[in-house]
């Protein structure tokens, strides 16, 4: 019986979509990780334009009317990349979804048939798991593009197993702050890395550095990860024992 092999269309990403989540980067709620500062990086200018705005109304028409008009100057950038995206990633598609199901054990539902990538201003590059939409920064080169699309597809299917195994799960828990969320970003790392990705497409894959630089009981976090990894019986196991040791790690990992 064949299989469901999503495609993935690459689109502009609308001005108020982008800045909604821009807004939400720059405006961290409490207990959430502060990305702030690569934004600012890659628009220096823009702490100029807010400077000293203390009115959060006035913060927010200043910080919008920034990213109108870059918006508006890098239209041309952000439809050729759009192009030139969905030619690069069509060359491998079909082989990095097929091995998705390999690798995760896990079929694509029949509802998955087109995930939505948007050419974005945002150099992070978030996931929508309900939507199927991942964004991609405009900046970025096809490899990167690559890496980056791998990544946030990752999750889609990675959800669609964590929930057969879990299916008490919520899913806010999907998202930070929540330990699921942290595992999830954890394991891209170990499975991307896999032989079969690699053949495909070759690309040291990583995780957040935060989780990279960890420790627990002298060792690197991830190497723990790795150790289920190389030794699963199957998919399900990898997910079971490493669902077990942040559960026992929960107080130092959830203070990263």
């Amino acid at each position: 019986m064949k299989h469901n092999i999503p495609k993935v269309k690459f689109e502009v990403a609308p001005l108020d979509s982008i800045f909604h989540v821009i807004h939400h980067f720059l405006n961290p709620p409490k207990k959430q990780w502060d990305w702030s500062s690569a934004i600012y990086n890659a628009y220096p200018d823009l702490s100029s334009r807010i400077s000293g705005i203390k009115d959060k109304k006035k913060r927010r028409e200043a910080e919008y009317a920034f990213f109108r008009e870059t918006y508006e100057k890098e239209m041309p950038l952000l439809e050729k990349q759009r192009d030139e995206y969905q030619s690069e990633w069509d060359r491998i598609s079909d082989k990095v979804m097929d091995v998705f199901t390999e690798v995760i054990e896990q079929e694509w539902p029949d509802k998955d048939t087109v995930m939505h990538a948007r050419v974005s201003l945002n150099p992070i590059c978030p996931r929508f798991i309900k939507t199927r939409t991942f964004d991609v920064y405009y900046k970025q080169d096809s490899n990167r593009m690559k890496a980056t699309a791998i990544h946030e597809l990752l999750h889609f299917i990675y959800f669609e197993k964590w929930k057969s195994i879990f299916p008490e799960t919520k899913p806010r828990e999907f998202d930070s702050p929540y330990l699921v969320w942290h595992l999830s970003e954890m394991v891209p790392r170990v499975i991307l890395n896999d032989k079969r990705f690699q053949d495909i497409f070759q690309h040291e894959h990583g995780s957040y550095k935060v989780y990279e630089k960890a420790t627990i009981e002298g060792k690197p976090l991830l190497s723990y990860l790795q150790g289920f990894y190389d030794q699963r019986t199957n998919f399900e196991d990898f997910l079971r024992k490493s669902w077990q040791f942040v559960q026992s790690h929960k107080k130092e990992i959830k203070a990263l």
